[in-house]
């Protein structure tokens, strides 16, 4: 089987990242927050994404990584600025 070019590869990751992170129990449970944090991660250190969306996707891996230490659930997404 072929392996899946860069850009199919990052377009697959962002697709699935939205669809976690726009799931209305992905803010409080932390199975969906880690695989959102992973992916975000990825995006970022992936040699295809520009330099403008590794830096969205470093910020949003933060925030949503503050998710899993924070005691408090948060609902939607953070805001990014």
């Amino acid at each position: 089987m072929p392996e899946p070019d860069d850009r199919q590869e990052t377009d697959a990751i962002v697709a699935g990242t939205l669809c976690l992170m726009s799931c209305p129990e992905s803010a409080v449970a932390p199975v969906f927050v880690r695989r959102i944090v992973a992916n975000l991660e990825r995006l970022a250190s992936h040699p295809a994404a520009t330099l403008e969306m590794r830096t969205v996707c470093r910020r949003l891996a933060r925030q949503w990584d503050q998710r899993l230490s924070s005691p408090e659930p948060r609902h939607g997404p953070a805001p990014v600025h």
